[in-house]
């Protein structure tokens, strides 16, 4: 298990730089609100501009809201919005005037892509900024069909046109579901143009990179049936997905359901890649982690599905912040635990260690962000988990795919040794087979000897036998044909010595029977008897003998 110490300081010295960074940048922000001026650049930013007005009530309309305004009740916004996950509506309000340098035909851009209402009120040339009907509204957020956009851009755009030296009021009310921010520009036609390209080529670049990783560990998982890959996979196909949306890029893909599907993509997007990040990490570090690292892994795996269910139940903004809390100390107990990996796997170990620590960065800054710690600077407008994440997969990847190597040399090296230890036992089971079959041909001829043997004892047992008996006969056969004996031939004694002969001719027939039976060469065959003659010889003889 990891020091609690070690972790608490390493946490607080990167939170420090971080936060020395950052709000180094916004102290370059304007401290006040003044009038944005347009004049010879391609583009200008809103940061230093801005003014806000919270609403605690989120029930408060234009009417309301300009009222307040000419009270003074609108507070300078320095930099840009970023209120985190509050459960308020915010007013911002700021004044554009254009030079002469700087076309009357021009751009508002606002950002996040992800905030769910926008309401932005322009003030029409020449009418006084005081009253509702001199402004000009245009309704733009994901919950809007893409088709009621005034442009179709991945960011919310409307065009503007500026009169020469003559301010215009633009008041815009933000609301999320999410993390609330707004940060925007102004800018020409082709200043938009060429940022919009460049954006849409870093996202579709970023996005094939993550589609092709995930293919790429989902075909490793197929091969190897490594659940750590199919974990990988998933969490590279949640990435991707929630950044498809976050970033806007629906509008362009399939702009007629964009509206309906970007909340849950956003939103349950994040839950789901708790979910399986916190899997993830489970199945890669479970044979290093302590056992409440992995107590932890597993309560971050509950809270990335209590963050599903949130959304659709109307309680995200209360329990995301505890996701993304939990995700930063996960990120970092992984860091410090992957240092481990550098003993037991030097080659893949550094690949990982990298990746954590750099994808904490981003994480720490984005999650910071979305939550309100960090500022939402005018020139990190863009999602920080992307490059972030980006060098992560690559670089797990890699990681991946010397474990997939490991384990295909190993899976070869265990066919080789089953193919020989197959080899072996075949030729095991040859050599006992052929000596099994030595012995049964050794015991078969033993017994063909056996038989034969025993057929020519009962031969000559027969032919022994035979011959006294046939001299007993025919000495009987003399006694019954000379006159002088026939008185005594007819005597019982003598009939009795007839009878025994010829039974013990009977049972001499009979054996030899029963030995040509078990005679393999002498083949069987039925005979029918009478029973009535059997049965009569039978009560003859024994009367004869016993009368």
């Amino acid at each position: 298990m990891m020091n609690s110490p070690i972790v608490i300081r390493w946490l607080l010295c990167l939170f420090i730089a971080l936060g020395t960074v950052f709000s180094a940048t916004d102290a370059s922000a304007a401290s006040s609100s003044e009038t944005l001026t347009l004049s010879g650049k391609g583009f200008y930013y809103l940061s230093g501009h801005m003014d806000m007005l919270k609403d605690p009530s989120r029930n408060m309309d234009f009417r309301k809201a300009l009222e307040a305004y000419d009270r003074g009740e609108f507070l300078p916004l320095p930099g840009t919005l970023n209120a985190g996950y509050a459960r308020n509506a915010y007013w911002i309000h700021f004044t554009i005037q254009r030079r002469e340098s700087f076309p009357e035909k021009a751009m508002l851009s606002i950002s996040p892509n992800y905030t769910n209402n926008l309401g932005i009120y322009i003030q029409r040339q020449g009418l006084s900024p005081h009253l509702v009907s001199s402004f000009r509204t245009v309704q733009l957020g994901t919950d809007i069909p893409v088709a009621n956009r005034p442009v179709l851009n991945p960011a919310f755009i409307v065009p503007l046109n500026l009169p020469v030296d003559e301010p215009v009021e633009v008041f815009v009310r933000v609301y999320s579901k999410g993390s609330i921010s707004l940060t925007g520009q102004v800018a020409t036609y082709e200043s938009l143009r060429n940022s919009t390209y460049y954006s849409i080529m870093l996202h579709s670049g970023y996005l094939g990179i993550a589609a092709v990783l995930c293919v790429m560990n989902l075909i490793f998982f197929i091969s190897i049936r490594d659940r750590l890959f199919l974990y990988f996979s998933l969490y590279v196909l949640t990435v991707l997905v929630n950044n498809l949306a976050a970033a806007g890029m629906l509008t362009l893909i399939i702009p007629q359901y964009a509206h309906s599907l970007s909340d849950y993509m956003v939103y349950m997007g994040v839950g789901v890649q708790v979910l399986v990040f916190s899997e993830f990490s489970y199945h890669l570090f479970r044979d290093f982690a302590g056992v409440w690292n992995i107590r932890y892994m597993r309560l971050m795996s509950a809270t990335g599905v209590l963050t599903m269910v949130s959304v659709p139940f109307g309680f995200y903004a209360e329990i995301v912040p505890f996701a993304l809390v939990g995700i930063i100390i996960l990120i970092s107990l992984l860091l410090l635990i992957s240092r481990q990996l550098l003993v037991s796997m030097p080659q893949s170990g550094i690949f990982i260690t990298v990746a954590f620590g750099i994808s904490a960065l981003g994480y720490f800054y984005q999650i910071l962000r979305l939550i309100g710690v960090f500022p939402l600077q005018q020139e990190w407008d863009i999602n920080m988990i992307e490059p972030a994440t980006l060098v992560n997969m690559v670089l797990i990847s890699i990681a991946l795919s010397e474990r997939f190597r490991i384990t295909e040399r190993q899976l070869s090296e265990a066919s080789r040794l089953a193919e020989k230890r197959a080899t072996e036992l075949a030729t095991d089971m040859t050599s006992e087979l052929r000596d099994n079959k030595e012995r049964l041909e050794v015991a078969l001829a033993a017994e063909h000897l056996s038989t034969e043997r025993q057929h020519r004892f009962l031969t000559m047992l027969s032919h022994e036998y035979r011959t006294p008996l046939a001299i007993i006969q025919g000495n009987l056969d003399i006694l019954a044909i000379h006159p002088e004996t026939v008185a005594e031939s007819e005597s019982p004694e003598l009939m009795k010595m007839r009878r025994a002969v010829s039974r013990l001719v009977d049972v001499m027939d009979v054996s030899l029977e029963q030995s040509r039976v078990t005679d393999p060469q002498v083949g069987g065959k039925f005979t029918r008897y009478g029973a009535d003659e059997f049965v009569r010889q039978q009560v003859e003889a024994v009367r004869w003998m016993w009368p």
